[in-house]
């Protein structure tokens, strides 16, 4: 019999959901340029986490998050889900000193440059000018004989040991997503495994369909106004009583 207690929380992913390209308040640095929080959406989460603590689940690993962090004192955190879930963690402070088992590509990646800071994952951008990508990164893993999945993000690619899945990094740190805010492909299990999924008009056709499916709400806005009213929308949610928490279809929202 399992009596692991699954303590609740509102988990939101960050970038196209709490973080977004357009300046704001809040810069947060990546290895492509920046990404922005505006002070309203602070302002929620702090709110929100007087009633229940946050958790973030992103792709970003725990160097990135910690940019974020660091400016949003005050926000009650109760864990931090990265690298899609490969890597899960109560705080920020416990870093892992484990060796990449990804080593043995580098001496056939030559030219490409690795992403800093990932445990899991390999994060690398191949040479701009580098025909089929994916194939040489496939071909690479033949050779060393290492496992891996291979997933495209753009321009950026990540190797990953086994097939990512936020879920599995919330269970490993016993969260149970009462309020899940996603848009992209890794966020449905996060959704589907929620009591309240959140997403935006932006996001992708499967996460609009999955919170169409539960009931749940999107917002009509883009950006960072669809991050304020998402989480708005939480805080409303948060504020009634728990036996009259009703859904967006009921309430009008």
């Amino acid at each position: 019999m399992n009596d692991t207690v699954l303590r609740q929380a509102v988990v939101v992913d960050l970038d196209g959901t709490l973080l977004h390209t357009e300046p704001e308040a809040i810069e947060v640095r990546g290895q492509s340029g920046c990404s922005y929080m505006s002070r309203v959406a602070f302002d929620y989460l702090h709110a929100i986490s007087a009633y229940l603590p946050i958790v973030i689940a992103t792709g970003r690993n725990a160097q990135s998050v910690q940019r974020l962090v660091a400016q949003t004192a005050g926000v009650g955190y109760a864990g931090f889900v990265m690298e899609h879930g490969l890597v899960a963690r109560h705080s920020l402070s416990n870093v892992s000193d484990r060796v990449s088992p990804w080593l043995p590509l580098n001496s056939l990646l030559g030219a490409w440059r690795q992403l800093p800071g990932y445990e899991q994952c390999l994060g690398v951008i191949p040479p701009p000018d580098l025909a089929k990508p994916r194939d040489v990164l496939q071909q690479a893993l033949d050779i060393t004989h290492l496992q891996g999945t291979i997933h495209e993000e753009g321009h950026k690619f990540f190797v990953c040991p086994t097939e990512p899945d936020k879920m599995v990094g919330l269970r490993a740190i016993t969260i149970e997503p009462l309020f899940a805010l996603g848009n992209g492909l890794n966020d449905l299990s996060l959704l589907a495994a929620s009591t309240y999924a959140v997403t935006l008009r932006t996001a992708e056709p499967e996460v609009r369909a999955i919170v169409a499916a539960k009931s749940g709400y999107c917002s009509a806005l883009c950006s960072h106004q669809a991050t304020a009213d998402m989480l708005a929308w939480v805080l409303d949610h948060l504020r009634q009583p728990c036996d009259s928490r009703t859904t967006p279809d009921e309430n009008g929202r």
